[in-house]
């Protein structure tokens, strides 16, 4: 046996009892007991009564204390659904918040944009379209055209301008009344399509030119040019038709052509058909008419823009 230190004051018994009861373990609110780490029997003559150890009676004093009242389990409560609401506030605030909505929310943006009106893309488009006037000895004419640089280069109808060749004298008059002397530059007459350059001008509004964007059947566009004389006329239509072939007489015809009921009349050759973008789509060419001479209402026809890109983009002279 293990002998007691000799400055403890226990008897070798007590020693031995205390050496039992460490380690201890227990529920302070369960029972207690001593680890058992040593079975070696203790000889109860050595000692009068067995003695409880201190960490016995503070386990007592544990088990004498009140147990602790826990919180009980309280369940989240949840609101009633509200179907819809939040996602209608969420719409009505992107659509009411412009410059937010653009910032933030790109396709939101766009979806959230009315398309402008016709009276605000003819005030946009106005600026870039003129009246072309030649004069000379087979007579006058007029005609229409649309600024496509800065520089004074004008799109226009090869028909309009054709007598210039022959010694017609080509003056432009823009949107503000201003005019100016021009001269051919290019032409292609199987588009029936050619581009004049206006002297001594600088600083033009040229139009947008929707180049690689068909528009489409039903939708609405805006006629502008000089019908019978009476320049910066406004018509309003849609795109009645796609890729239509119209003869245009001797031997001659329009390939491809947009078809639109906007109102179109002499005067009108020249000039821009307009989507509500305020890009050019086409030039208005061409009025359907029957045998007896009398023109068809509501059948005009266009050159898609795109027949013009190569002429447009040549290097100017």
């Amino acid at each position: 046996m293990e002998q007691a230190p000799t400055h403890t004051p226990y008897t070798p018994a007590q020693y031995q009892r205390a050496r039992n009861d460490y380690p201890f373990s227990y529920d302070p609110w369960g029972s207690t007991g001593p680890a058992e780490t040593n079975t070696e029997a203790v000889d109860p003559s050595l000692d009068e009564a067995p003695r409880p150890s201190s960490m016995q009676r503070l386990g007592e004093r544990f088990k004498q204390m009140p147990r602790p009242r826990f919180p009980e389990h309280v369940a989240l409560k949840r609101s009633p659904k509200r179907h819809g609401v939040t996602a209608v506030v969420v719409a009505a605030a992107l659509l009411s918040s412009g410059a937010t909505a653009v910032a933030t929310y790109g396709l939101a943006s766009y979806a959230s944009q009315p398309a402008a009106s016709p009276q605000a893309t003819a005030a946009a488009v106005q600026p870039s379209v003129v009246s072309l006037d030649l004069a000379g000895p087979q007579g006058k004419s007029t005609g229409s055209g649309v600024v496509v640089d800065e520089g004074g280069r004008i799109l226009t109808n090869n028909h309009v301008v054709a007598k210039a060749a022959s010694g017609a004298t080509l003056t432009v008059t823009f949107n503000d009344g201003k005019k100016a002397p021009a001269r051919v530059l290019q032409q292609d007459p199987r588009a029936d399509l050619a581009v004049v350059q206006a002297d001594g001008v600088q600083g033009l509004t040229p139009a947008k030119l929707a180049y690689g964007s068909e528009p489409e059947v039903g939708q609405q566009v805006i006629a502008i040019g000089s019908p019978l004389g009476l320049p910066g006329t406004v018509t309003s239509g849609i795109v009645s038709a796609l890729h239509r072939t119209v003869p245009t007489g001797k031997g001659t015809g329009l390939g491809n052509a947009i078809q639109t009921d906007a109102a179109i009349n002499h005067g009108n050759s020249g000039g821009p058909l307009v989507n509500m973008d305020g890009e050019v789509v086409g030039i208005n060419t061409a009025v359907a008419g029957t045998k007896q001479g009398d023109e068809a209402a509501g059948l005009g026809f266009t050159v898609p823009i795109d027949q013009a890109r190569g002429l447009i983009e040549q290097p100017a002279r």
